[in-house]
Formats: C-alpha cells, structure tokens, sequence
C-alpha cells in the first residue's frame, strides 16, 4: 500500500527508505524493535518465536535526552549516542538512517521472525 515508510521516534525521523528495503533490512534498532512486534497478517499461521523487547522507560518528548533521542534504550549506544545527534544520511539510494551504529545494527541479524503451525 506504501512505496516508503519513515519511522520517527520522539518526534524524529530515524529511517526513511523504500518499503522492500526497510521490511527486510531495517538499519535503526527503532526501527527493528517496531518490526519485531508487528502483528503477522494471519495469526493463525504465522506467530513470533522471539520478540525484540526494547528495554528502559520512553523518555519525555517534552524534555528529549541529549544527542540520540533513542540512546537510553539502545543496546547499540556508546558515549558518542550521549552527546551528539545522529544526522540522517544516505546510505543506499533512497535510503537514510540516522545512527551513529548503523554499519553495527545492519551486521547484526534481524530478530527472527518463525513460522509455525496453527493448532
């Protein structure tokens, strides 16, 4: 239904891209935190073995944490994420992210998302 999604966490865009792109290689750890709990289509056959659970309380989008909006939850995040706000950048065509990771979050594995029967 959408050629692109963009992601915004606490009022900031965190990843733009073709909807393809971002669905099967989402590079924000937002953005794969979200994916990992979205609901499958049909339930009965399709049901989440590991579930991506972001750990840490939201912070206020009134009074937003210094650098990263997302460095308080995020497993990725190093003093830099503390300090600085990450910048959206292109990194494929059509594609941007703004982590300072990003070449971190894109080696790891997604979460894994395993099909099993209904009962």
């Amino acid at each position: 239904m959408a050629d692109r999604i963009a992601v915004m966490y606490l009022g900031q865009l965190v990843e733009v891209g073709p909807t393809e792109r971002i669905l099967a290689a989402a590079t924000h750890p937002y953005t794969r935190a979200l994916l990992a709990v979205a609901p499958e289509a049909d339930p009965r056959q399709w049901r989440d073995q590991h579930r991506l659970l972001v750990p840490g309380e939201i912070p206020s989008p009134k009074n937003p944490p210094p650098g990263c909006r997302f460095h308080t939850r995020c497993a990725y995040a190093e003093a830099r994420s503390r300090e600085e706000v990450p910048l959206l950048q292109e990194i494929e065509p059509g594609h941007v992210v703004a982590c300072h990771f990003w070449q971190k979050v894109r080696a790891d594995e997604p979460p894994v998302r395993v099909r099993v029967e209904a009962p």
